[in-house]
């Protein structure tokens, strides 16, 4: 090949180039241009920057710029006024007929008559081309529901717990057996205002005297029912019910005192009447609960013909611990 025939070919590479880069560039601006074009110059006493600003929040980009060339097979809308109507107009390129539709200027004072006029155009725009009506369905479409956590079961409040406690339990009776011990309890909810409690406890309990000591073994159950109220994270009860179990007594004799020991049981019970509440802490519930009541019948260790230890009068108990 000659060195003009290659000069002419390079020259005909680089225009084809130029061309196609051309072709790009058009295709690349058709696709950008707006598909809608709206003209409210007929309709001088509406604003048509307000028409157009309405319109394009519903449909975006959609909007062709004014005096902007729109892409092929525009859609059109136009609005006429005359002084106590606006005609409204819409079509396609290239379509039949257009559809209109008429809306009285007095029923949209001041500022409504833009805003009426763009979404009546709007939904005109929507029944002939299909792009329209999408954006619009996006823009009535409510966004989805942001994601939540489901809240963490409330075992403060579940309808059965258990619980183990510290109890203090002290007969304020002359002599009152007192001492520590330990219970654990059974609660469930009946009914949303009403609740069931069992329990069962074991204290101790001592005293010292001239002719040794006296021990005392409290074993007892409790069964409560009353009234229940409950938060989100708390809850409480005030029952009435009853206690009741066994005590075992054991004397042990001081050296040289010529005292014989022994060892009894003896049953004893009583009325109650007790309060107890729980708050969470996490994955447990802090208990706490107070308790009165009569002994009915009690029972009594005793030294030389003298009461030393006695389960007798009224008794007071109060407990903290954990609920499960």
């Amino acid at each position: 090949m000659t060195r003009a025939r290659r000069a002419r070919a390079a020259a005909r590479v680089v225009l084809a180039a130029a061309a196609a880069a051309g072709m790009t560039g058009t295709a690349a601006a058709a696709a950008t241009r707006g598909t809608v074009v709206v003209d409210a110059t007929a309709c001088p006493s509406v604003p048509e920057a307000a028409i157009r600003r309405i319109v394009a929040i519903e449909i975006g980009d959609l909007l062709a710029e004014t005096g902007e060339r729109p892409a092929t097979g525009a859609t059109r809308l136009s609005l006429a006024c005359d002084g106590a109507a606006a005609r409204l107009a819409a079509r396609r390129d290239g379509d039949g007929l257009p559809i209109e539709r008429s809306l009285p200027l007095g029923d949209f004072p001041g500022d409504a008559a833009p805003r009426a006029l763009a979404l009546a155009g709007v939904e005109m725009l929507a029944a002939l081309d299909p792009a329209v009506r999408e954006r619009v369905q996006i823009r009535q479409t409510p966004p989805p529901a942001p994601a939540t956590t489901p809240p963490r079961a409330d075992r403060s409040a579940a309808a059965v717990g258990i619980a183990i406690s510290a109890v203090r339990r002290d007969f304020v009776a002359t002599a009152g057996a007192g001492g520590w011990g330990a219970r654990i309890d059974l609660d469930r909810r009946l009914a949303d205002w009403f609740a069931l409690g069992l329990d069962l406890e074991v204290d101790g309990a001592r005293a010292t005297v001239a002719l040794g000591e006296a021990r005392a073994v409290i074993m007892s159950a409790g069964v409560f029912a009353g009234p229940r109220a409950a938060g989100s994270r708390v809850a409480g009860t005030v029952a009435l019910g009853a206690r009741g179990g066994i005590a075992a007594l054991e004397g042990t004799p001081a050296g040289g005192s010529g005292a014989i020991g022994s060892h009894v049981l003896r049953p004893w019970w009583g009325p109650a009447i007790g309060a107890r509440g729980w708050i969470r802490a996490g994955a447990v519930s802090v208990v706490g609960a107070i308790e009165a009541g009569v002994a009915v019948r009690g029972a009594k260790g005793q030294a030389d013909g003298t009461t030393v230890l006695a389960l007798d009068g009224v008794w007071v108990a109060t407990a903290i611990g954990l609920r499960f």
